[in-house]
């Protein structure tokens, strides 16, 4: 079930029910655990990062207010699919298969997934993660790229509970999001490390079918920030 939240000109609703926005909020479903493309401000509550001022930014261009529904990564797509969410964002790597159920806009971030592991074991690889004990998101691109590779991982909702069954050891290592896992490594003093990147993917932002005023908005901004960022 989606959780509200946000704040300023975000509007705020708790209900996940398909439902007429013609002259409504725009929605956009959320997993905030991938900073810095999306995170929960730990002082006010407030979903921030790369991901919500890019549809921020764009509901803004639409004249629209913007309802943030924060749930687990396994269920923002589908959101999205079935038509309770107008927007999906949590670092969502672009995909044949997602494509399929959603629009994608152009890719704002290359980014690639990798190993946190404790520093005192020796560097997880592909091959000698076969034996090891891999937490994942649940449906996150890591998921299925470990699942690919014939690995079964233990599967969890967030990445915070996954590094603390790590730290207490009942997993060997982590796999997902570089930025995200530089900053556990980098928060535990010393006591976690992350191996060079396994995967390269790009990063965009999900969009409901459909909807092409919505994607040229998203996408506006995104060359907007792009061309910015190059001056």
């Amino acid at each position: 079930m989606f959780a509200a939240t946000g704040c300023g000109s975000d509007r705020q609703k708790g209900a996940d029910v398909a439902e007429d926005r013609a002259d409504g909020p725009l929605v956009a479903a959320m997993m905030p655990d991938i900073p810095p493309y999306l995170y929960l401000d730990p002082d006010t509550g407030e979903v921030k990062g790369i991901d919500v001022d890019i549809i921020r930014a764009a509901a803004a261009r639409l004249g629209r207010d913007l309802e943030i529904r924060t749930a687990p990564f396994a269920e923002i797509l589908p959101a999205v699919k079935n038509g309770t969410a107008d927007f999906a964002a949590a670092g969502i790597t672009i995909t044949e298969g997602r494509s399929r159920d959603a629009d994608f806009s152009d890719s704002y971030a290359e980014e690639g997934c990798v190993f946190l592991y404790r520093a005192s074991d020796p560097p997880p690889t592909m091959i000698r993660a076969e034996s090891l004990r891999v937490g994942v998101v649940d449906s996150m691109f890591g998921d299925f790229y470990i699942t690919r590779h014939g690995i079964e991982p233990f599967r969890f909702a967030s990445l915070p509970e996954i590094v603390t069954n790590l730290v207490a050891g009942r997993l060997d290592a982590v796999f997902y999001d570089r930025p995200a896992l530089a900053i556990a490594a980098q928060a535990s003093g010393g006591a976690l490390a992350v191996t060079p990147l396994v995967t390269r993917e790009y990063y965009g932002i999900a969009v409901r079918k459909g909807r092409p005023d919505l994607l040229a908005a998203v996408n506006d901004v995104i060359r907007e920030r792009r061309e910015g960022a190059a001056q």
